[in-house]
């Protein structure tokens, strides 16, 4: 529990230390000029330590720049540590959206109101996708925070903040597909075929070698993704997920490209490069890139799109197959989440125009005769008619009398043939 002292400051005035002692034993302080201050911080020191809060002063707390340095090393997904492709992704988006607002402060000078006005920044600033992005990576370091004891609770706690909506990618016709890849180096031919057909990620198809390529069973085997990381080069790493390790077949068009580019580009030997650069050795994301961007615009592709969207291509058009359902889909892109792969089981403008022409089909071979106009009798002179101005009142009141006895008259026989029956 908290204690208070009193003692003189050197200019004679009252001061009132208020001590605690933390759960790890380390002792903390805080100086107040007022018993009353002083009390009210010791009540509620006793408070958070009865149900369990650490509590600490600001300026013990870590800097965040420095605690999530900390994170970053020791972070674990699924008991497996931060993936050097993924650290690096941290590192760039705290450099450009965390640190500049949060990097100096203390973990506990972090509040609810300054992460608002910094979500509401980054927004007008930059972009609500990556203010989405940002504000979740700065939320699960929090939580980190709150385990640790370093925080009450964690700061973060804005409805929906971390949802983004991302702009779904355009589709392209499969036409396309074969323009790019006709338009590529010829080296590079059967990888825009890879992507736009089967739907291999970048990195799956960097990190192939000639093991992976079966011709005689038309399959490709991922099992080593390749990334460039800063400070490392090129390197390897097992799939983030265990369905990212996958076999996948080809189709006879893929298949045929790929025999043809191993024998003119791929290197030699069982662990041969698959795809490589003018100079022999393995093809880096920038020359694909320059190569990529080239393509589209000598085809007339859609401004802004990228090597990834032919993977969308595939993945949608093979989502189009009847009857293949979300877990053969899932398995064929290497997708672990059904969400994730329901992405390309959208409806496309093509598809709903289908639809639309299968309804006209069905309703056609059910249509009945149509019903005959609502019009209006005018008895005044025996004549239907479809509208035109209402009778004079007197008229009007001859005609129902009218049509009330020869109404009379035509049910009177049916009467007396009924009382008969009976």
């Amino acid at each position: 529990m908290a204690s208070i002292s009193r003692r003189r400051a050197a200019d004679g005035s009252l001061r009132y230390d208020v001590r605690w002692r933390l759960a790890d034993g380390a002792e903390r302080s805080k100086t107040f000029r007022r018993r009353n201050d002083a009390d009210a911080w010791r009540r509620k020191v006793d408070g958070d330590q009865l149900v369990g809060i650490v509590v600490e002063h600001p300026a013990a707390s870590p800097v965040f720049a420095g605690y999530v340095e900390r994170w970053l090393a020791t972070r674990l997904v699924k008991g497996r540590p931060l993936s050097p492709t993924t650290v690096q992704g941290y590192r760039a988006q705290l450099r450009r959206c965390i640190l500049p607002t949060f990097g100096p402060l203390a973990l506990r000078q972090i509040t609810s109101e300054l992460v608002r006005d910094w979500y509401a920044q980054v927004t007008a600033e930059v972009s609500r996708d990556q203010a989405a992005k940002s504000y979740r990576l700065l939320r699960a370091v929090l939580n980190t925070a709150t385990d640790d004891g370093l925080l009450a609770r964690n700061p973060c706690r804005m409805r929906g903040a971390g949802v983004d909506q991302a702009r779904e990618r355009p589709l392209i016709a499969t036409t396309m597909v074969f323009d790019l890849a006709d338009a590529m180096p010829a080296r590079l031919r059967a990888l825009v075929l890879l992507a736009g057909l089967v739907g291999l990620r970048t990195s799956e198809m960097l990190g192939l070698t000639r093991c992976d390529v079966d011709l005689d069973r038309r399959t490709v085997t991922v099992r080593k993704p390749a990334h460039e990381v800063t400070g490392l080069g090129r390197i390897t790493l097992d799939p983030k997920s265990d369905a990212g390790r996958r076999t996948v077949t080809l189709p006879a068009l893929a298949a045929d490209a790929l025999a043809g580019h191993l024998a003119a580009f791929a290197q030699p030997g069982d662990d041969g490069v698959v795809f490589t650069s003018p100079r022999g050795g393995p093809l880096r994301r920038a020359e694909l890139s320059e190569a990529w961007r080239a393509a589209v615009g000598d085809v007339g592709a859609p401004p802004g799109l990228h090597v990834h969207d032919l993977r969308h291509h595939a993945a949608t058009f093979v989502a189009r197959m009847p009857g293949i359902t979300t877990k053969e889909l899932m398995a064929r892109i290497g997708h672990s989440s059904p969400r994730a792969a329901l992405i390309y089981q959208h409806a496309t403008a093509e598809r709903d125009r289908a639809a639309a022409a299968y309804l006209d089909e069905q309703l056609a071979a059910l249509r009945r005769p149509p019903l005959a106009p609502v019009v209006s009798i005018d008895a005044c002179d025996g004549r239907v008619m479809g509208g035109g101005p209402a009778p004079p009142a007197r008229r009007r009141k001859r005609s129902e009398q009218r049509f009330c006895r020869e109404a009379a008259s035509g049910i009177e026989p049916l009467y007396r043939d009924l009382q008969s029956l009976a």
